[in-house]
């Protein structure tokens, strides 16, 4: 049997070295590593989530494997903008136009007016409060090596 030369080191024993227990492997491919590699169990990692970077000054995503998210979201009344709506009644209302009139007895004044249509706003909806919009994620180390 022949042994690789002293100081060298075979494929296998750096693919153990490169992927200790606990690491990621990501891949394109649905070849599970197990079969692919030789070594090790491996089991199927966060299903229908994203990947996140660890931040240890943000309790969301400050431990490795944490999750949180929601797939979809129902806005609350609180988390919706403030705002207003505006009601068209369709009714007409008068308003002064500013023009001058000659009444009866010689009278005079400004009493001109125009029709326009009656708009009402409602009351204030929404406490502009904000709302939960992370996409589903499970938060996992990444470390990026720079020399």
């Amino acid at each position: 049997m022949m042994h690789p030369p002293q100081g060298t080191l075979d494929l296998l024993t750096v693919l153990k070295a490169a992927y200790p227990v606990g690491s990621i492997y990501i891949s394109v491919v649905s070849t599970s590593p197990a079969t692919l590699f030789g070594f090790g169990t491996w089991a199927a990692f966060g299903a229908g989530c994203c990947l996140v970077g660890l931040d240890s000054g943000d309790a969301d995503f400050n431990t490795a494997e944490e999750t949180g998210g929601e797939k979809t979201h129902q806005l609350t009344t609180t988390e919706m903008p403030a705002h207003t709506h505006d009601l068209n009644s369709g009714e007409n209302s008068l308003v002064d136009a500013g023009g001058a009139l000659e009444g009866a007895g010689g009278t005079s004044g400004y009493w001109l007016f125009d029709l326009v249509p009656l708009i009402t706003a409602t009351q204030s909806r929404g406490g502009d409060g904000a709302h939960n919009n992370l996409q589903p994620y499970i938060v996992v180390y990444m470390w990026k090596r720079t020399a």
